[in-house]
């Protein structure tokens, strides 16, 4: 019987066992790993594994796949202790936020002929943990990033990709750089983002008029601060240089945007509307082609407002467009229109 062993038993481990069970794969054993009892007896009760050790030793003998589902920083111990137990032949695989660190303490640890091949997928909450919320429907429709190493089998690979499309999910390859690149954007920059922007208002002499006005916006951007602390600081400490890269770029459009605001209210209006704008294609789907420009606000006469905007939106980008006609026709210097 093949075995495929999870290491964490907490929100995503707990997942993608309840997900395994639920497709109800042939003559293969679940099993999983944690520390903690209450996570194991946990596990047990929703039916997330078949057996779970106290032992790592236990959880991963005989395992054709291992799935270390634990925070960042217990990955390289994770694979120290795994490491002397595992088969030739096994794969091993991940779901950290960032692998350049990953794939160094796996080049460090697992011996040769143990294939890893990192993954993080895009699924869950930042402010949702533990097992009790583990859902086995959290990766249907998600993206699941494959980091390879140079040296896995294609057997090891298929095992990966193979659990991941059983989970529900379409694996998306890059390389470590790539994906910590990627996520410093996407992912990690607004967990740091939303922590500066509470803190400035909370340490600012008006936090209690401010605090009572706060509404949906506020707590809206602000919300990954009700996560745990010790990822978030994990996740920036492992992808470190690319967070201040990205943060570097940040402060420089914030300080653009500010210059903007010296402008008319016609500037003004306008960078807004052209980020709805590209927003609303985004969403669409529209400007994820390669080589595709973004496009200026449409004019007066354009119906692309009208399929991608608000219809006040619309109405104002209209306004403008006449109101510029009309400085034109006023302008002396204007040429005759053909």
């Amino acid at each position: 019987m093949a075995r495929i062993a999870i290491l964490g038993l907490g929100y995503i481990g707990g997942s993608i066992g309840l997900g395994l069970k639920k497709a109800k794969l042939r003559n293969t054993e679940i099993v999983g790993y944690d520390d903690w009892r209450r996570a194991r007896r946990a596990a047990d009760k929703q039916g997330a594994v078949d057996n779970a050790y106290s032992s790592v030793r236990e959880a991963v003998e005989g395992a054709g796949l291992v799935i270390v589902a634990t925070p960042p920083s217990a990955v390289e111990e994770m694979f120290e202790q795994m490491a002397p137990h595992l088969g030739r032949g096994a794969a091993v695989t991940d779901v950290a936020a960032s692998k350049r660190v990953i794939h160094a303490a796996a080049a460090d640890h697992l011996r040769s002929g143990v294939s890893f091949i990192g993954g993080h997928p895009m699924a869950g909450n930042a402010a949702t943990f533990g097992i009790e919320n583990a859902d086995a429907e959290l990766f249907q429709g998600t993206r699941w990033f494959v980091c390879s190493t140079p040296t896995a089998t294609e057997a090891s690979v298929r095992s990966v990709l193979g659990m991941i499309r059983e989970l529900g999910a379409e694996p998306h390859f890059l390389n470590a750089d790539e994906h910590d690149y990627l996520m410093a954007a996407v992912s990690h920059l607004p967990l740091v983002v939303s922590t500066a922007l509470f803190t400035v208002l909370r340490g600012s002499e008006g936090w209690m008029d401010f605090g009572r006005g706060a509404g949906d916006t506020f707590n809206t951007m602000t919300g990954f601060n009700s996560g745990d602390p010790s990822l978030t600081t994990e996740i920036a400490i492992t992808n470190r240089e690319q967070v201040q890269h990205w943060l570097d770029r940040l402060i420089v459009e914030l300080h653009r945007l500010r210059d903007v605001l010296d402008g008319d209210e016609e500037a003004v209006f306008a960078e807004f509307a052209n980020a709805q704008m590209n927003y609303a294609r985004f969403l669409h789907g529209d400007d994820l082609d390669r080589g595709q420009e973004a496009p200026d606000i449409p004019d007066s006469r354009s119906q692309m407002a009208a399929l991608l905007v608000s219809q006040r939106l619309y109405d104002r980008v209209r306004e403008m467009g006449k109101r510029q006609e009309e400085r034109e026709r006023q302008s002396p210097g204007r040429t005759k229109r053909r």
